[in-house]
């Protein structure tokens, strides 16, 4: 972490936000001692819940009141940044969260880009890993694809980022470019050759396009 936050850092990096799996099991501890490090890291943190930051059935209390709320929104420079909290793959994205989700997307729909950011991946034909939304239950997946059939109503989303796999994979989800990016410390899960390595992606957004670079850590 440390490394990634350095290098960001000296790259010019703007914000940071985190796909999640901050813990490894949403102690108050735990969470304490990410909030601190990243407030005082002298970068701005944006954070996505994770499958371990999270009490079943939902984020906790105890991940709310030191982290923040699961999911929200956030602007810079014009464009639309989405969290949203999937964390919980046997409940899935709620119906409020799905409403609130929609409504985001829509609302603007007018800007550059918009952005979405949330743990658990959405499979694909094209995605080599089955560590993805459906695995503890029907509810996560078709949530999963719900949340996807609704961004690609909106031409000016641009990208999907997720974590949960402890790798890096890039695929498309229904013509958005979608990546896995989940390389930021814990044990991998695949060689290296298969995107098996540490890393954190440095994303530069430019009128006519985005650009996306894999940095080895």
């Amino acid at each position: 972490m440390g490394r990634i936050i350095d290098s960001a850092k000296s790259r010019g990096a703007a914000f940071v936000v985190n796909t999640g799996d901050v813990t490894t099991s949403g102690a108050r501890g735990e969470l304490a001692q990410y909030h601190d490090y990243t407030t005082s890291s002298g970068i701005i943190f944006y954070t996505v819940p994770g499958n371990h930051d999270v009490g079943k059935g939902g984020t906790s209390e105890a991940y709310e009141e030191i982290i923040g709320p699961p999911y929200y929104s956030f602007d810079y420079a014009g464009d639309h940044f989405v969290v949203v909290d999937n964390a919980d793959d046997k409940t899935g994205i709620s119906d409020a969260q799905m409403q609130w989700f929609s409504q985001e997307l829509a609302g603007n729909a007018g800007r550059p880009k918009q952005f979405i950011f949330a743990h658990i991946p959405v499979g694909s034909t094209s995605l080599p890993s089955g560590h993805v939304t459906g695995e503890g239950g029907d509810e996560g997946l078709k949530s999963g694809q719900m949340m996807v059939s609704e961004a690609v109503k909106y031409p000016n989303v641009k990208d999907i980022f997720f974590g949960h796999i402890h790798a890096y994979l890039a695929y498309r989800l229904d013509g958005i470019n979608a990546y896995v990016t989940g390389g930021a410390g814990a044990p991998l899960y695949l060689p290296e050759g298969k995107g098996g390595y540490y890393h954190y992606l440095l994303v530069t957004v430019r009128e006519e396009g985005v650009e996306v670079e894999v940095v080895r850590v």
